[in-house]
């Protein structure tokens, strides 16, 4: 994962060096910028891939206490398989 996130940074470094570069900077102004769009674009996925995890970790916490975690769409689908049971205990 990590290699994955530096090969972005690397590709946003070398896009953002060509773009600078094509605008008429000096070569320290493009390289100096170019760092920088590096260091943004690594932190931003970093952030997205942390919030991303720990949510995922919330969620499998959620489910292995007990609580369901609702469906795509938000609706609680258990109490849909519960009815037919509680209808079938309540036949007898």
């Amino acid at each position: 994962m990590n290699k994955t996130i530096f090969q972005i940074g690397l590709l946003a470094f070398c896009v953002s060096t060509v773009v600078f570069g094509t605008q008429g900077m000096n070569l320290m102004e493009t390289i100096a910028r170019s760092f920088v769009v590096f260091i943004i674009t690594v932190c931003a996925i970093a952030v997205v891939l942390i919030i991303s995890s720990t949510f995922a970790l919330k969620k499998e916490e959620s489910v292995a206490a007990g609580g369901a975690a609702p469906a795509a769409g938000g609706s609680d689908t258990g109490s849909a398989r519960r009815a037919p049971q509680a209808a079938a205990q309540s036949a007898k």
